[in-house]
């Protein structure tokens, strides 16, 4: 039985480093993409839901290192849209959708210089409404907002961490 486990444990593990999978985060020539995720400036993003978001990018790149010297910038469009998709039959809706979108590109701290990365980052997310309670509904928003703000955060990091250990590859040919 003790055999047959470790069968099962290790064999995927051989097969995924036969394919050239590393993890991102292993150390790779220059150091790892996080050293360079902390070497990025994220702009200002309008509205109290783009506040979230870039908070939320900021403690994801920044980590827990000493602060570095910012040779990127990233820049994000981001917007929310809202729709009532459950409705009775008194009209009142019952469950609202939200969905995020956030565009980003990661810029060189050279002026002139073109994009060296760019995404679309997306999230869908919702609330049942339950009538007339409208602070339920307030809280329940807050809490959607930065519910999407850290799944596209999560999502717009792996993207970055990627483009960083893609480039690192290139760097060591």
């Amino acid at each position: 039985m003790t055999l047959r486990r470790l069968l099962l444990n290790v064999l995927p593990l051989i097969f995924l480093a036969g394919c050239g999978f590393a993890p991102v985060y292993a150390p790779a020539g220059g150091g790892t993409p996080t050293s360079q995720l902390g070497q990025v400036y994220v702009a200002v993003i309008p509205d109290r839901s783009g506040q979230e978001l870039r908070q939320a990018l900021q403690v994801r790149l920044e980590g827990s290192g000493a602060p570095s010297a910012k040779n990127y910038t990233l820049k994000i469009f981001y917007g929310i849209s809202a729709a009532g998709i459950g409705i009775d039959p008194s009209t009142d809706v019952t469950f609202m959708r939200y969905q995020g979108q956030a565009n980003w590109q990661l810029l060189s701290a050279v002026p002139g210089t073109p994009p060296l990365a760019s995404g679309l980052a997306s999230v869908q997310d919702g609330y049942s409404v339950i009538v007339n309670q409208y602070f339920y509904q307030a809280l329940e928003t807050d809490a959607l907002y930065q519910r999407m703000a850290d799944n596209l955060a999560d999502q717009i990091v792996v993207r970055l961490a990627a483009y960083f250990r893609a480039k690192d590859k290139v760097a060591q040919k």
